[in-house]
């Protein structure tokens, strides 16, 4: 493509200015308008053209002659603050509004974290369609707040997607201990939840994911001793079938965990064809990392990484960083008749 994002554009046509958020499918782009920062519209790029008038030197820049251009950075990501106090208040709530396009077809949600009570929370946000990571996102959010996140497309709807959410309220004392929640976002369930988002004041398909922020009680009546070993171990319990121990708050995700992922690129991200080697192994690497972390902290027994053939450079990466794993009791890339040669398995200590 001729432009990135962050690009200031125009609309050949129709002389409309605009700011390029995002690269969609083929040959579209995704344009912010100046007339309307509201509204993002999907776009040809034979029907767009660079903005020259908008890229100047800002007032007080010194020009240097023949120093190469700075790129225009993306544009911020929206936050929204209500102005007045809502009486009853959700929670902290994930949206998703629908984006159409001009022929009234939606193919992508804008993702919004909604947080319509007098609180202050630290926010970590993933959103998962399969293994493929669509949406990473760390937060301070404020009272009565929106955020923009970014955006979930439509196709990633087939893939069962999985929202995880972890919260520190903010308190005079520091930050709360961590409250977790896993949303799974099953297509039927989801077009069953339009409704007027709070603050946004949008129609949008709406999670409550947290209504309560209240830490569990502890008991007063036990001994320093004891106290200090249930905080440094939360009680634990065990699936069936599996003689790892793993945490009981996370029964839900271990039963709904793939026991494997597939580090090929074309199924960690889009537009990996203009991605080079270097960038390539980083982001299967970040992607290996995240779900290898995840399969200890649920204590499932073993796990595949499906790294294929190849020169085998991300294979001999993958065998040196597991040896750093205490977790792991042994691993091995052997002939298996699902994978081949094309992946490793992975034992967890029992």
């Amino acid at each position: 493509m001729l432009f990135s994002i962050g690009t200031r554009v125009r609309f050949r046509y129709t002389g409309e200015t605009g700011t390029i958020t995002a690269q969609l499918d083929a040959d579209m782009l995704q344009v912010r308008l100046d007339s309307d920062p509201s509204l993002e519209i999907p776009a040809f790029e034979e029907d767009l053209e660079r903005d020259s008038a908008s890229e100047r030197v800002a007032p007080g820049a010194k020009f240097i002659p023949g120093k190469q251009e700075k790129k225009p950075e993306p544009p911020p990501r929206r936050e929204l603050k209500a102005q007045y106090l809502i009486l009853k208040p959700k929670g902290l709530q994930i949206g998703f509004e629908p984006m159409y396009n001009r022929d009234g077809t939606v193919t992508r949600y804008k993702t919004w974290l909604i947080n319509d009570t007098q609180e202050e929370f630290l926010v970590e946000f993933d959103l998962y369609a399969g293994e493929r990571r669509v949406l990473g996102s760390d937060e301070k959010i404020g009272a009565t707040t929106v955020i923009e996140l970014g955006d979930m497309l439509y196709d990633d709807l087939n893939e069962n997607p999985e929202a995880e959410i972890s919260i520190r309220r903010i308190t005079t004392a520091g930050p709360d201990e961590p409250l977790f929640k896993l949303i799974k976002i099953k297509p039927k369930q989801f077009f069953n939840s339009l409704q007027t988002a709070p603050v946004l004041n949008l129609l949008v398909y709406l999670y409550v994911a947290f209504d309560s922020f209240e830490q569990p009680e502890k008991k007063t009546d036990e001994d320093l001793k004891s106290y200090t070993q249930k905080k440094a171990r939360p009680a634990r319990t065990h699936a069936p079938g599996h003689s790892r121990p793993f945490f009981e708050h996370n029964i839900e995700e271990f039963a709904h965990f793939e026991p494997e992922i597939d580090l090929h690129i074309e199924n960690l991200t889009n537009g990996f064809a203009r991605i080079d080697k270097s960038e390539i192994l980083r982001i299967q690497l970040m992607h290996f990392e995240r779900f290898m972390d995840k399969a200890v902290r649920l204590g499932v027994p073993k796990v595949f990484i499906i790294h294929g053939m190849g020169e085998g450079k991300l294979r001999d990466i993958i065998a040196a960083r597991l040896k750093e794993f205490p977790e792991v009791h042994k691993f091995k890339n052997e002939y298996h008749h699902k994978y081949g040669y094309g992946a490793t398995e992975v034992i967890f200590h029992h």
